[in-house]
């Protein structure tokens, strides 16, 4: 069975049957049709993949009920009022120690798989045939490496999440294990996220669920939205991308360089966002209302702002228990100390903000893959954040000496193309794996543009691309499908709900809402280059 592929009728399929099952059902059991569909989806995917999301929920769950509970008497104790102020220190310090004993257990365990599985083959390639040949009997699965679990950064990322929240005794821990793996495994965010928190969507999944026509439509709506981005932009991209950036050429022009990079950053976010917006559309048939991941991101004013608005979820995690912890350790808390005696408040607050940002990219870039581009994607991005922040002042005044408030709409639409040349600029670094070629390109982009004329070459084109046929009904599919993504973007920019927009209108804009994106599907259908998975589902 494929239930990777969500147009595949495996899927469709599976997807039938659990809501029929999970509306079926009495109320008081739809949590145990939900958890029984999601042990379903996880199986099929190999029962090996089952022991690993098995191997980080038992140890989040237990290593979260061990904190819990000295949490809960570190405050009995307290209430008690028998016990002196050095007696509670003491006792503090020893619950310290434990608790810090079960934080390491549980990153090694659930960190150390994830870097065992994911960096693998680089691992080996570092130490040689020799250990790669002795440890041959790990090779579970791929082109000679390891198998990458399902979903296995998205599922540990949210478990360690709802492990530190305990943890820091932000809420108590779930009591019962099966609920607890109903929000680890639920089956719409296991491919790409989001990255859930079990205070926002542990308490959904233990609700009571009335069948709700309107919860149907909302659905709907996302999915099929979501699916024209995916199949009516991104896989039609795809090809032409990498005709472009996946072969060694030493003498393409620039503006054929800059014109594919342009092209993967349009790919890039209309597969995943199309990718998060049908995840978010099969979670609400089942009236369960996930994180959202993405919100305009290329309307961004900065590139901070940018990734505030792409990937939220991500975003929120490496915030939470990357980016604060590592700010407010003592040494970071001296060098702030040092900044504001000697440069001021300013940099007292920037310059710890920076190094964190830095090194949350970094994590970030490492994510990716342990390949040298990703590492420069990120530190490129964490490096322009920080220096940005800094520099605030210094940009502050340049914008009050060019009376930006007088034109505010001109200078918000100079600050998203601005974003956008720079997200473009990281691209080259993200998308191109040799780092020499990206260099190059970057180069040839900004000092050898070259004639715009070859662009109207049909036999050069066609020495690069290859075939043309179709390619004038792939980019009428394309400009359409964006046309309905930009202004619907507009639209939600203004803070306007997208639903409630379209079911303000008359009869014929509500049906073509969902018709339209429909007949673009099935005409993608016939362009789009077999069944290519989501870009994020390899993380």
């Amino acid at each position: 069975m494929n239930l990777l592929n969500f147009k595949s009728y495996s899927f469709l399929l599976f997807l039938s049957a659990s809501l029929l099952c999970y509306y079926a059902v009495p109320k008081r059991h739809q949590w145990k049709a939900l958890l029984g569909a999601n042990i379903a989806f996880y199986a099929a995917s190999g029962p090996l993949n089952f022991i690993f999301i098995l191997l980080t929920s038992v140890s989040t769950f237990l290593g979260a009920a061990f904190s819990d509970r000295l949490n809960v008497r570190a405050q009995q104790r307290k209430a008690s009022g028998g016990f002196s102020k050095e007696e509670l220190k003491e006792q503090k310090a020893r619950d310290l120690g434990k608790k810090r004993a079960v934080l390491a257990a549980v990153i090694v365990v659930n960190f150390g798989t994830l870097f065992l599985l994911k960096y693998w083959n680089a691992l080996a390639a570092f130490l040689g045939e020799k250990l790669a040949a002795d440890l041959s009997f790990l090779h579970f699965g791929g082109n000679g490496g390891l198998l990458l679990p399902l979903g296995i950064s998205f599922y540990t990322f949210q478990s360690f999440a709802y492990f530190m929240d305990v943890y820091n005794g932000k809420y108590r821990g779930e009591k019962s294990f099966p609920r607890y793996f109903l929000f680890v495994s639920f089956f719409p965010q296991l491919i790409m996220g989001s990255i859930n928190r079990y205070d926002k969507l542990g308490s959904q999944l233990k609700e009571e669920h009335a069948f709700d026509f309107e919860n149907m439509k909302k659905g709907a709506l996302l999915i099929l939205f979501g699916a024209m981005k995916k199949y009516c932009i991104a896989d039609l991209l795809s090809g032409r991308i990498s005709a472009v950036l996946d072969h060694s050429y030493t003498n393409l022009p620039g503006a054929l360089i800059g014109g594919a990079i342009v092209m993967f950053s349009i790919y890039q976010y209309a597969d995943f966002s199309g990718g998060i917006d049908m995840v978010l559309g099969f979670a609400r048939l089942f009236g369960i209302r996930m994180q959202p991941n993405f919100r305009q991101p290329y309307f961004a004013a900065s590139l901070a702002d940018f990734w505030r608005r792409w990937h939220i979820s991500l975003g929120l995690w490496m915030k939470d228990y990357v980016f604060y912890p590592l700010v407010f350790t003592k040494r970071m808390q001296r060098l702030a100390k040092f900044c504001q005696n000697r440069m001021g408040k300013h940099f007292a607050r920037t310059v710890p903000a920076g190094i964190a940002n830095i090194a949350v990219f970094l994590i970030v870039g490492i994510w990716h893959g342990p390949e040298l581009h990703f590492v420069l994607w990120g530190l490129f991005n964490g490096l322009v954040i920080a220096l940005s922040d800094m520099m605030r002042p210094a940009s502050d005044r340049l914008s009050v000496f060019f009376h930006t408030e007088r034109a505010p709409r001109l200078f918000r639409i100079f600050q998203a193309a601005r974003t956008f040349l720079v997200v473009n600029i990281g691209a080259y670094f993200d998308r191109i794996a040799d780092v020499r070629l990206s260099f190059l390109y970057l180069k040839r982009t900004f000092l050898d543009f070259g004639p715009l004329s070859v662009l109207k070459s049909r036999s050069y084109l066609k020495s690069i691309f290859g075939s043309f046929r179709n390619v004038e009904s792939e980019l009428v599919l394309i400009f359409t499908a964006g046309m309905i993504v930009f202004a619907a973007s507009l639209l939600r920019e203004k803070k306007d709900s997208l639903y409630p927009a379209i079911q303000s209108k008359n009869i014929a804009v509500r049906w073509a809402a969902y018709y339209v994106p429909m007949l673009l599907i099935l005409l993608a259908q016939s362009y789009a280059p077999g069944t290519p998975l989501f870009m994020y589902a390899q993380y």
